[in-house]
């Protein structure tokens, strides 16, 4: 197995931003990684969200209705 090594990154964004429907997650972090290593195989890197706001939170200020946020919480 080779070595990996790790760097811990923290993002801020605007609300403007997660209003208009940004939302930081694992899967997003590693195209971010992938688009700067471009000739890097999928295997060859990862990304993981260490600590995220609330995915309530972010849903309002996405403009979801507090019917539709409690039913994604249930999910």
């Amino acid at each position: 197995m080779s070595k990996t090594f790790k760097w811990v990154v923290e993002f801020e964004v605007s609300e403007t931003w997660v209003e208009d429907g940004f939302d930081m997650t694992d899967e997003r972090a590693h195209m971010m990684i992938q688009k700067d290593l471009a000739y890097a195989y999928p295997s060859e890197t990862s990304a993981k969200v260490i600590k995220a706001p609330k995915r309530a939170d972010i849903l309002r200020m996405q403009g979801y209705s507090e019917e539709a946020i409690a039913l994604d919480a249930k999910n």
